[in-house]
């Protein structure tokens, strides 16, 4: 395709010169307000950075960063609007970092700078694979599945081509701005089980606990919100004509050969290597749990 691939470190002095002169530098990966003011030190001609809805704020101030369980869990609108406020910007967390990165590059007034905020991001060459909870499992061949809150949680799936194709209609048309990006289809946790193991060939039997629990605890998984947190995209399909470039139920499939491809004969934490830090396979604890439940 004519693509040219550079290596570097972006914390070295200068790393990102070779970007200059670009019409459009998209950086997927800017955590600091330091990567900010590097991004602004370019001659380009407009920028466009991957930041998180786990920015925002609910009206009481709660944020995904400090929630624990249900009682702490923002109430957040269904679905939530660009417009919601967000959490103050700072150094202190995840989320904080994020938002005081948006600011400085919505506020810099010299080049245009557009913001996309995707969920729970998924794709080929993902390096998190939320999905490896419910494909090592099938791989395993659990006899079941343990969720809480009857699977009914919620938290919006963003595919990468999604995320390809809103930076593809807002590089077309450059502009300062904030835009969500999340599936058309966005699935509950027990869908996400189901089409997991369908994809893995395998089948699972559901333990559906009554009540939502807090994080880490036997039954959650990467998508187990207390509440729901699903965005917006009217902005996007008003603004930039955008229609989504697949949906969940089409790209899970895709995700699921894919995780089962890259990790055969591997060890999984060397794919997922930032997976390997929150991925949790307690089989004990919920043979325990299950062993423990009422007897229908």
């Amino acid at each position: 395709m004519g693509i040219e691939q550079v290596a570097l470190d972006r914390d070295e002095q200068g790393a990102l010169s070779v970007a200059n002169g670009f019409d459009v530098v998209v950086d997927v990966i800017p955590f600091e307000a330091a990567h900010a003011e590097q991004l602004l030190a370019l001659e380009t001609g407009a920028l466009v950075a991957i930041s998180s809805a786990s920015v925002y704020a609910d009206e009481q101030g709660r944020t995904l960063d400090e929630a624990q369980g249900v009682d702490d869990f923002p109430e957040f609108p269904a679905p939530i609007p660009e417009t919601q406020p967000t959490v103050a910007p700072g150094d202190d967390t995840y989320s904080t970092k994020k938002a005081k990165l948006e600011r400085i590059l919505l506020e810099n007034g010299r080049v245009p700078a557009a913001i996309v905020r995707p969920c729970a991001i998924y794709g080929p060459g993902d390096r998190m694979g939320r999905e490896w909870h419910f494909v090592k499992r099938a791989l395993d061949r659990r006899p079941y599945v343990v969720l809480t809150n009857r699977g009914a949680g919620q938290f919006h799936t963003t595919a990468s081509e999604n995320i390809g194709e809103l930076v593809r209609l807002i590089a077309a048309r450059p502009r300062t701005g904030v835009f969500n990006c999340g599936d058309p289809d966005p699935p509950t946790v027990l869908e996400i089980a189901r089409a997991i193991g369908e994809a893995a060939g395998h089948r699972f039997e559901e333990v559906l606990l009554e009540e939502p629990a807090a994080r880490g605890e036997v039954g959650q998984t990467p998508w187990s919100a207390a509440k729901p947190l699903l965005v917006d995209m009217a902005k996007a399909e008003q603004e930039l004509g955008y229609h989504a470039a697949t949906t969940w139920a089409e790209a899970l499939p895709r995700q699921v050969r894919w995780l089962i491809g890259a990790t055969r004969n591997r060890d999984w934490r060397e794919v997922l290597t930032r997976g390997a830090d929150y991925l949790k396979f307690d089989y004990e604890d919920e043979d325990e749990l299950v062993a423990d439940l009422p007897k229908a």
